[in-house]
């Protein structure tokens, strides 16, 4: 057998340190009910353009008024009359091509990471909620009819940045990025949507306050695994189910006597 001398002009090999520490990870859920929700509103997209045709006879369905009052747009003055199953549906329609396709982009953008870090239940409870807050601050306080999941993307946004606040330190510098730019991303579009016409920003800022409400009672906890080993492994969370329950149903009594006070207060209705 012949032994080779180590060649003196290419580099020894690098060998890593062993680190017997165990590092934390934690553990995304998958973006299932993110995409759940862009296919629920590109079908109702769908639907209004085809209802367009078939009813009235034109292509222009989604920004018909006709056709988004049937599909259940958010009326001031139906809701009143007690058709406040339209402050739900109004969050699924969308008014023209181009306004389906910014709120699928920003879902996209939004829902992956605030289902990965909440889970599925409670980023559906954060989407819909805040989506109903939405609703809910345009129907006190805007007159004009309107339609679109808006309200429930600010509530992501709002979600997001209540968990990368809590969580900044842990994070570290990309936590504190995504902090800085989810504020600066709703500045900017809150300024955008106070200028620009044909905007709901109530809807916008109601969804936003609903988001981080509801997601300041949903965040998750973290503790150490039981058993540490060497290399990664994720964290686990604390179970607070009870915890959670009774967030949401806090949340939902706030909608609904805040439904109760509009019609009754602000829409005059005996």
């Amino acid at each position: 057998m012949s032994y080779l001398p180590p060649d003196p002009s290419r580099p020894a090999p690098v060998v890593e340190p062993f680190d017997p520490r165990p590092q934390f990870y934690i553990r995304l859920s998958p973006p299932w009910v993110t995409r759940t929700l862009l296919a629920i509103n590109v079908a109702v997209f769908v639907a209004m353009i085809a209802a367009g045709f078939l009813l009235y006879n034109t292509f222009n369905g989604s920004e018909d008024m006709r056709i988004l009052v049937l599909f259940g747009a958010k009326v001031n003055e139906l809701i009143a009359l007690g058709q406040t199953w339209r402050l739900f549906t109004a969050m699924f329609l969308h008014i023209g091509v181009f306004h389906l396709l910014f709120n699928l982009y920003a879902l996209n953008a939004l829902g992956p990471l605030v289902e990965g870090y909440f889970g599925h239940v409670r980023f559906l409870a954060i989407y819909l909620i805040a989506g109903l807050f939405g609703s809910l601050a345009s129907y006190a306080f805007s007159p004009v009819p309107s339609a679109g999941a808006s309200g429930a993307i600010f509530g992501l946004a709002g979600a997001t940045t209540v968990y990368f606040l809590r969580y900044r330190e842990n994070f570290g510098a990309r936590g504190r990025a995504i902090l800085q730019n989810m504020l600066l991303i709703i500045g900017i579009n809150l300024v955008f949507g106070l200028t620009a016409p044909g905007i709901d920003n109530w809807g916008h800022v109601g969804g936003l306050i609903g988001g981080a409400l509801v997601a300041f009672g949903l965040l998750p906890r973290y503790a150490a695994p039981a058993v540490l080993r060497p290399g990664s492994q994720p964290l686990q969370e604390e179970a607070r189910t009870f915890h959670y329950a009774l967030w949401v149903t806090v949340c939902i009594v706030v909608l609904v006597l805040g439904v109760e006070f509009a019609t009754r207060t602000l829409h005059l209705t005996p």
